[in-house]
């Protein structure tokens, strides 16, 4: 009887960056997030867009600022891509290193509606903030600071999980169960719902995450208790 073998296929991470010493080192980061990885290197967002015409990508590093002619930074095509890519690549898991958060403010509809992971970091913090970012997107967290939250709306599959969790009280398994959903689609729902509500900073042994996420809900009237 002959065995059967399932081939083992390794993600492939996709980083958008303008300067090859800095795309390598984040290829030599990534590795220590899943050595497995294939790393490829797009310097052009254009270049970025082809690759991922090409094959399933685990995860996409993107560079807002990039360089233009004349020698300063622009957004303006990093900003363009992720308008194409949060339009049709939903599920995609995009990390963003910039030091200024404030281009994507335009785009916080989309953010609030892309359905993979989508985490923003600064290019001042060290290292180990690249490190847990990856780690975040690649589960499918989100993760933005502080002053890209106001204009981020719930999806409607959040807002039932809301009621479901608040106005019920059911657990996380409970609520998977009620809308034949995994438990894990449903405790990154309750994550982005937190980091939506901004209360994913509290201390979780001083106040209830999910107290703290329902006074919140219904502080906005998106709930009546």
């Amino acid at each position: 009887m002959q065995s059967q073998t399932t081939e083992f296929q390794a993600p492939v991470f996709l980083v958008i960056e303008d300067h090859p010493e800095v795309a390598q080192n984040n290829c030599l980061f990534l590795e220590k997030v899943e050595p497995s990885a294939i790393c490829t290197i797009a310097s052009t967002h254009i270049e970025a867009l082809e690759r991922l015409k090409l094959e399933p990508i685990a995860l996409a590093v993107v560079d807002l600022l990039v360089g233009t002619l004349t020698g300063e930074q622009s957004a303006h095509n990093g900003i363009a891509f992720l308008q194409q890519v949060l339009q049709s690549y939903p599920t995609l898991n995009i990390l963003i290193y910039t030091s200024e958060y404030s281009y994507l403010k335009s785009l916080s509809n989309r953010i609030s509606h892309h359905q993979g992971g989508f985490v923003v970091i600064s290019k001042l913090e060290r290292r180990k903030a690249f490190l847990e970012g990856a780690k975040l997107a690649l589960e499918g967290k989100l993760a933005l600071p502080r002053e890209l939250r106001q204009n981020i709306d719930l999806t409607p599959r959040e807002l039932e999980v809301l009621a479901l969790l608040c106005q019920k009280s059911l657990t996380d398994k409970a609520i998977a169960q009620h809308l034949n959903l995994s438990l894990k689609t449903i405790q990154n729902c309750v994550q982005h719902l937190k980091v939506k509500l901004d209360i994913d900073y509290l201390d979780e042994n001083q106040t209830s995450p999910r107290v703290a996420l329902c006074m919140e809900a219904v502080r906005r009237k998106l709930l009546v208790l």
